[in-house]
């Protein structure tokens, strides 16, 4: 049997990503973003806030142009690891690998946009479309 862990999530930046580099230089990105949750009808609005990580090249981009209340689209594969804090207790944490990242809701600012991209685009820099996939699913 064939196994997958994909996700795309859509939401709004909780606040702006914080951007760092590990001990081996590899750059960094975490953030943080809200998602709505389906309810029904007259129902109260519900969020889910999912922690999101990106590495190297995807991260830089996202300190770029990424900013606090922007939406974007996350596609990525989900991870779940464990650690132990300072007391020595043993924590899980749950968070959402980004592989790429698509701004939503507009073209990118003038500031913002690189010699590469054209002003127009609301692709991030440097990200590339991911390939379609062949299926024989007949929808």
């Amino acid at each position: 049997m064939a196994n997958l862990n994909r996700i795309i999530l859509i939401g709004n930046l909780t606040s702006d990503p914080e951007v760092r580099f590990t001990v081996e230089g590899v750059q960094i990105a975490k953030f943080q973003l809200e998602v709505d949750r389906f309810v029904q009808e007259n129902s109260p609005k519900q969020m889910d806030y999912i922690d999101v990580v990106a590495w190297r090249r995807l991260a830089e981009i996202c300190g770029q142009h990424l900013k606090k209340g922007k939406p974007v689209l996350v596609e990525g594969r989900i991870q779940v690891r464990t650690f132990e804090n300072e007391n020595g207790v043993r924590k899980w944490a749950t968070e959402v690998v980004a592989r790429s990242i698509k701004l939503l809701g507009g073209a990118v600012k003038e500031e913002a946009a690189s010699p590469a991209v054209p002003e127009t685009s609301d692709q991030v820099p440097g990200v590339e479309e991911l390939p379609e996939e062949e299926s024989d699913l007949p929808f």
